[in-house]
C-alpha cells in the first residue's frame, strides 16, 4: 500500500507553519520531499515525512536545538525499541529538565529583585 502524499500547502495548513519554514527543514536534511514528475512540479511528502514533521515541531516547542531533534527523531526512526536510543534521548530530556530548572531559578531572582525595588519606589 503506497503512502498518502501531501503538497507542501497541505502540510503547512495541518501544522499551522509557513511552507518556508518546512523548505528551511528540508534544506537542513531534517525532512526530504519528493518531485512530481508533473507540469507543476510541486513538492510532495509521504506520510512518514509528516510523522517526522510532526516530532521536530513538538522538538521545537519543547526547547530542543535543531541538531538535538534531528538526532533524537534519527534515533527514534532507527531503532524506537532499542535501549541505546532510549538513554540518549533521556539524556537529552534531562539536561533540557536541568536547563528549565535553572531558567525558572533566574526568573525567580529577577522577580524579587523587581518586587524589591518595586516595594522602596513605593515606600519612598
Amino acid at each position: 500500500m503506497a503512502e498518502r502524499e501531501f503538497l507542501i500547502s497541505e502540510i503547512a495548513s495541518m501544522f499551522d507553519i509557513s511552507s518556508r519554514t518546512i523548505r528551511y527543514y528540508e534544506e537542513l536534511g531534517l525532512i526530504n520531499s519528493e518531485q512530481r514528475v508533473e507540469p507543476n512540479q510541486q513538492r510532495v511528502f509521504t506520510d512518514s515525512q509528516r510523522r517526522r514533521l510532526k516530532l521536530i515541531l513538538r522538538g521545537k516547542r519543547l526547547g530542543f536545538s535543531l541538531d538535538e531533534i534531528r538526532e533524537m527523531v534519527n534515533l527514534y526512526e532507527n531503532n524506537p525499541t532499542g535501549e541505546a536510543e532510549k538513554q540518549r534521548i533521556l539524556e537529552y530530556s534531562d539536561r533540557k529538565l536541568q536547563e528549565i530548572e535553572e531558567k525558572i531559578l533566574d526568573l525567580q531572582t529577577v522577580k524579587s529583585e523587581i518586587l524589591a525595588h518595586r516595594e522602596r519606589l513605593l515606600n519612598e
